[in-house]
């Protein structure tokens, strides 16, 4: 590489597995293999921290640091960075989700890091908030932006969004999609008996599969209605849900009061989810905010017909309805509809080819860690 070694600081909020996680393992590995130093940082949760371990990456876990805003803990949090970045002299301070875009920002402001970068996956203040948490939210990005120099967003739309509402960070906010490293995805992915196997599911039922952490934002509960209208319209079919996540009990008992307990498969957080995919016939995404979804990404690599809520990147990543069905995130009818018809599409599975393609020709994994590291180190 042209640029002199950095040290480079990555912060996210939580260390739990996600998307964002799963993108900054592999963009500190590319640093490292560029000649940077580089330490990870964030707060609860194992998954990163063992991913980062098997790599022989530095991690170091943030004190008090949470995903809701306390107004105290956060303050310790800003004390707590501001001396690490500056005792370890960090050239470079890479953010990584809106909660440690806040902290993090003003801790690298007033430790003076000669560069901060902005990695946004979705903004937050598009989820299903009240009106106070909405404007809370966007008032604190409009005001933290000027802390940043560079604002990534993983798809166009979002860096619209942030010109109307008035993010503006001191050089640029562009977009940088998320990307798949095919030949190994490929190499990992498991064939259909044996994913099947894997998850205990049997090989004469229709199999609708979901990968999401249970957070409000994906709206599981809800898609429990989805569920039940398509299980009424072909009988037998299985619902399986990996992951976990704090809406864990409202979706357990969501399932239970539409007597869905045997097709609703809640088969846990899984970390191999990706090469799992096989196993599915459909993919289903019903998600009432998205930026990128890394999941949604991975299931078009495999191929699969795939059904995502209209929000976020997935109309730009379904080249409008040529790689998968679109549905209202309000509408839950609407997406049974593009489960059935989904389903219905196979075996042809026209759209699922397609969306292979899509992936193939535009979102490789390489390109997207080439830009993100020319974003932060030039």
């Amino acid at each position: 590489m042209n640029q002199a070694k950095k040290r480079i600081a990555i912060m996210i909020t939580l260390a739990e597995q996600g998307g964002a996680q799963h993108f900054v393992t592999l963009f500190a590995e590319k640093l490292i293999a560029s000649g940077h130093e580089v330490t990870v940082y964030a707060g609860s949760g194992t998954w990163l921290a063992d991913a980062l371990e098997r790599r022989h990456i530095p991690f170091k876990r943030i004190p008090h640091l949470s995903r809701d805003i306390r107004i105290f803990d956060d303050i310790r949090v800003i004390l707590w960075l501001r001396k690490e970045l500056k005792q370890q002299r960090v050239d470079a301070l890479h953010l990584n989700s809106t909660k440690m875009s806040i902290v993090g920002s003003i801790a690298g402001r007033l430790a003076k890091t000669p560069r901060i970068v902005y990695r946004i996956g979705g903004w937050v203040f598009l989820e299903r908030l009240s009106p106070l948490k909405k404007n809370i939210y966007k008032w604190l990005e409009i005001w933290t932006a000027k802390n940043k120099d560079v604002i990534v967003c993983v798809h166009p739309g979002d860096v619209e969004v942030a010109k109307r509402v008035g993010i503006k960070p001191k050089k640029e906010v562009i977009a940088i999609p998320n990307g798949v490293q095919l030949a190994k995805f490929d190499q990992n992915l498991k064939p259909w008996q044996e994913a099947r196997t894997l998850l205990h599911l049997p090989n004469n039922a229709p199999i609708f599969g979901t990968v999401a952490n249970f957070f409000p934002a994906k709206q599981l509960d809800r898609y429990m209605n989805a569920c039940r209208r398509v299980a009424n319209e072909l009988p037998g079919a299985k619902f399986v849900l990996l992951g976990d996540g704090r809406e864990y009990a409202n979706i357990e008992e969501r399932r239970k009061s539409l007597g869905l307990e045997d097709a609703v498969i809640l088969a846990g957080e899984c970390s191999n989810a990706s090469e799992l995919l096989k196993a599915f016939d459909v993919f289903v995404l019903p998600s009432a905010k998205e930026g990128m979804s890394w999941a949604l990404l991975e299931a078009m690599a495999a191929a699969l017909p795939c059904v995502a809520t209209n929000v976020g990147a997935a109309s730009w990543m379904f080249e409008d309805d040529k790689g998968g069905w679109l549905a209202s995130p309000q509408d839950m009818n609407e997406v049974a509809d593009a489960m059935l018809a989904a389903y219905a599409s196979l075996p042809e599975n026209e759209k699922g080819k397609r969306a292979r393609v899509i992936i193939e020709m535009r979102f490789p994994l390489s390109k997207t860690l080439e830009l993100s590291e020319r974003s932060l180190v030039g």
